[in-house]
């Protein structure tokens, strides 16, 4: 197979190019002819997958995090349906943890030639692909804080003073939302999800599967420090929908409203800010690898 590895070198601690070499030597044992590509800055990877073509390549490889696997997807030219496998090396690994993906290169290499190609569900926000999830309000912002901070490879402990900001900020949102155009919600967060995993540390959408032709929406009615203390600890330990007020929507066009301008995150980066926001869902369209 030809297979084309694009890496985020800062990724895992700046070791994610070594892992794309490694991986690209074994594949080259085993007779396959695998290139490996280091991105130079935000957007190269999704710069180089927009000049391929349908036939390039047998298979795409992102080593490297949610963010990275996202450039990827948003770089795919029309017509191109070539099955990526990712071998996690970010913060959250969210798709990783779904599809209990193999951390090592050999592992990767395993899967490449092995694996099953899953017919995965995408999502889009304003022209913009994300297959992970889409966060309104808390989680959004917070990202758009550590931006402002970030010089390197993010870590959970990356988090912890733009969180610690955002509550203190105290500005807060209330979201309305309409699934389908028939069932609606309003709350301060608003979370639209293709995978169980949050953050990586729980599973707030515990019935989503990035497989299962519909997205789960989470509606939260706070955001204030023990409301939020409280959906993480509920998600960890228990089911988020055993809180009162929260809704747990299903659908595949979400449209959600605001009095000002709305932040959104898409698979854990920030995304920026909209006068409003509409998700629709693509059932079974973007092909991946998995165990």
């Amino acid at each position: 197979m030809n297979i084309l590895i694009i890496a985020n070198p800062i990724a895992s601690g700046g070791d994610a190019g070594k892992r794309a070499g490694l991986l690209a030597a074994i594949l080259n044992r085993r007779g396959h002819q695998a290139e490996p590509y280091l991105t130079r800055f935000a957007g190269d990877g999704k710069q180089r997958v927009s000049e391929i073509g349908p036939d390039d390549f047998d298979r795409i490889v992102v080593v490297g995090g949610d963010g990275t696997f996202n450039e990827i997807i948003n770089g795919l030219p029309p017509g191109v349906s070539i099955p990526i496998a990712q071998l996690p090396t970010g913060n959250a690994n969210l798709l990783g943890k779904d599809l209990s993906l193999p951390r090592t290169p050999a592992g990767t290499a395993d899967l490449i030639e092995n694996g099953r190609v899953i017919m995965a569900d995408l999502a889009e926000m304003n022209s913009m692909k994300f297959i992970m999830i889409a966060g309104a309000g808390f989680d959004a912002k917070v990202t758009e804080a550590l931006n402002a901070v970030r010089t390197g490879r993010v870590s959970n402990l990356s988090y912890a003073l733009p969180t610690l900001r955002t509550l203190r900020d105290g500005r807060r949102m209330m979201f309305h939302v309409a699934v389908d155009g028939r069932h609606r919600a309003r709350g301060e967060i608003v979370l639209v999800n293709n995978v169980r995993s949050y953050g990586g540390i729980c599973e707030m959408a515990f019935d989503a599967g990035v497989d299962s032709g519909n997205l789960d929406i989470i509606v939260l009615p706070k955001e204030n420090a023990e409301s939020i203390a409280k959906y993480f600890f509920m998600a960890r330990f228990s089911r988020i929908t055993r809180l009162k007020d929260v809704a747990y929507l299903k659908g595949r066009q979400v449209t959600i409203t605001a009095d000002t301008p709305i932040p959104m995150q898409l698979d854990g980066d920030f995304a920026g800010h909209f006068p409003e926001v509409h998700i629709s869902l693509k059932p079974n369209y973007l092909p991946i690898m998995g165990p």
